[in-house]
């Protein structure tokens, strides 16, 4: 159930930003997610979407898509 939830919340973010995360190098921390984004030459929007992002280790899109879903929705179902 926990790992329907978490792809239900990556089917949630904006295409880009969906796409952005599947090409991140993980295991990644926020700076690294940031930074690895950057370099793609990603838009300051999605960028400050990612700096809202807790500074700790994500293992995969899933984790990130569930900690941009909880900031912006609160705690996830």
């Amino acid at each position: 159930m926990e790992t329907e939830n978490k792809r239900r919340f990556i089917a949630e973010l904006p295409m880009e930003t969906q796409e952005i995360l599947k090409n991140i190098a993980y295991p990644a921390n926020r700076n690294g997610i940031i930074e690895q984004a950057r370099e793609k030459g990603v838009i300051s929007d999605i960028l400050r979407e990612l700096g809202m992002l807790p500074d700790k280790q994500y293992n995969n899109t899933e984790d990130v898509a569930e900690e941009l879903h909880i900031i912006y929705m609160g705690i996830p179902a």
